[in-house]
């Protein structure tokens, strides 16, 4: 009698640890109302919310604009969740689009799945998991398919999800993308990062705190049999002057600070991705896509030619000071993944790696005209 209970403890005790709770759980419900619009991402940063439960958590959707607009699904980078893509989503919807934006797992107010790594196979099934939630057709011939615009991590993503997905792919818009790159940032390949279990938990905060650049002099609790930890109930940082809703420029620095206070799953999804992520080597998908960019389908001809993106072109988006994804490095890259300059658009824009909240202007304006919709008046 003894065995079978104690498989069933166990089973039961690993069912419960498999997911640490987004802030939607831990923090938002201790919280008063009238103090959500006080948060530097408050849970009605962007339109259209929703929480969609999954197999591996529940995760955090934002879908708004014209119902009969053509879709565009956004995807945000490793560091800062949804509301990096606001401004872009906001002038998209302006255009006329249909546009979503979903937090990763591990950001914002989606869960982080402890079960899983955090690889390109767990991020491009996330994807299927928001645009299966929507109350509009997503997939599907009547659907007429999405584009998809990925920054950073979100790029690699993107290129990921079209290699065997394509059919569903319109366009691709890349903003200082990952996936290929030539190396990571050497805060990315420490040891600690490389083998976390065996370092303490808050030594790993710290360091994850000062690649991030945040304060990092906060309480973190160990994670509970439930797989919850107690919501550290931190007032917003110093000398943070909360935006009004309605202003579609997200505070970033202030953002980034609340998601690693107030995300109990935040350090395990950031540094499993550094592990498994889709930032690098990720050339093999890559090619598949190149091949239907520039329209060599030999070997299924027919099959290619369906594709809306059989001999088009890929919109390549770079900050002129960026140093994690140099731009003349991936653009290199890229051509040569392309075969040629041909099939590839490439637009510089003013700014570091967060170019696309500061250059928002720039890339919807290049956006506009990849699109064809004229230039922005």
């Amino acid at each position: 009698m003894i065995a079978p209970t104690l498989t069933a403890f166990v089973g039961s005790h690993e069912r419960a640890a498999q997911v640490i709770r987004s802030p939607r759980d831990t923090f938002i419900p201790f919280i008063a109302l009238k103090d959500h619009s006080t948060l530097a991402y408050p849970p009605n940063a962007l339109p259209g919310a929703r929480d969609v439960s999954t197999t591996y958590g529940t995760m955090r959707v934002y879908e708004w604009g014209p119902a009969n607009g053509e879709k565009v699904l956004l995807i945000h980078g490793d560091t800062t969740p949804a509301p990096v893509m606001k401004p872009i989503a906001t002038g998209l919807v302006d255009m006329g689009r249909r546009v979503m934006v979903f937090d990763l797992w591990g950001r914002g107010y989606s869960d982080t799945p402890l079960h899983v790594p955090h690889d390109a196979r767990l991020y491009v099934q996330q994807i299927f998991f928001a645009i299966n939630s929507s109350e509009l057709a997503w997939t599907g011939v009547a659907a007429g398919g999405f584009s998809l615009i990925g920054f950073s991590l979100g790029g690699a993503i993107a290129m990921c999800f079209t290699a065997h997905f394509p059919y569903l792919v319109n366009s691709l818009v890349l903003l200082g993308p990952g996936g290929i790159l030539r190396r990571l940032p050497p805060e990315y390949t420490i040891i600690p990062f490389r083998f976390p279990s065996l370092f303490p938990r808050q030594h790993l905060a710290n360091l994850v705190g000062k690649l991030l650049g945040v304060k990092t002099n906060r309480r973190f609790n160990p994670t509970s049999d439930k797989g919850i930890q107690e919501a550290d109930i931190t007032s917003a940082p110093s000398g943070h002057n909360p935006k009004p809703e309605q202003d579609s420029t997200p505070d970033l620095p202030n953002i980034v600070q609340w998601q690693y206070d107030h995300h109990q799953g935040f350090l395990h999804s950031f540094i499993d991705t550094t592990q498994h992520g889709p930032l690098m080597h990720q050339h093999k998908d890559w090619e598949k896509v190149g091949k239907i960019i520039r329209g060599d389908m030999s070997e299924d001809a027919e099959v290619g030619k369906v594709y809306k993106l059989y001999n088009s072109k890929i919109l390549l988006i770079v900050g002129d000071q960026d140093t994690i994804v140099v731009g003349s490095e991936i653009a290199e890259d890229l051509k040569e993944v392309l075969g040629s300059t041909e099939h590839m658009l490439l637009a510089t824009v003013p700014g570091t790696h967060s170019f696309p909240v500061p250059s928002s202007k720039h890339v919807l304006g290049h956006i506009r005209n990849f699109w064809g919709l004229g230039k922005d008046e």
